[in-house]
């Protein structure tokens, strides 16, 4: 009896899990990240944000960014991109200098985007924010080899 060999590409989804890419995230994942954003955001808000805190935040403004670029936001465009500008001058200060500074404005602003990051990541479809996750993932590790 002849074997076959055409094999499934380890790559390509299979039809259960290709479907759930077109579904919202998971809510108890979703529930996670978004605690992990609110928890960054009252840091900064009570002066007691760290590195950490930025990072999440940056991350979160960054997924925000690109979600919205692709079409899944009710965010300005510019205005996402402003207070990205505005949290990666932040890290960029606090590399030398290491203090954290968040003006109450910009805390307004990250309010605003955090919220909108929270209704995506509740809303739109699984695959789209696995996209933009893999490219900030790419992001991050090209400002690393270039660090």
């Amino acid at each position: 009896m002849p074997v076959s060999k055409k094999r499934k590409s380890p790559k390509k989804p299979g039809p259960l899990q290709s479907k759930k890419f077109l579904l919202p995230m998971p809510r108890e994942d979703a529930d996670a990240l978004c605690l992990q954003s609110r928890l960054a955001l009252e840091a900064v808000r009570g002066q007691r944000a760290a590195r950490q805190e930025a990072i999440v935040l940056a991350q979160t403004v960054l997924l925000t960014s690109f979600l919205t670029e692709s079409g899944h936001g009710l965010l300005d465009l510019p205005f996402v991109r402003q207070v990205e500008e505005a949290v990666l001058a932040i890290l960029d200060v606090a590399k030398i200098s290491g203090e954290w500074n968040f003006s109450e404005s910009l805390v307004e602003s990250l309010t605003t985007v955090v919220n909108e990051h929270d209704r995506q990541l509740r809303e739109v479809r699984f695959g789209h924010i696995v996209a933009a996750t893999e490219r900030l993932d790419r992001m991050v590790a090209s400002v690393r080899l270039q660090g």
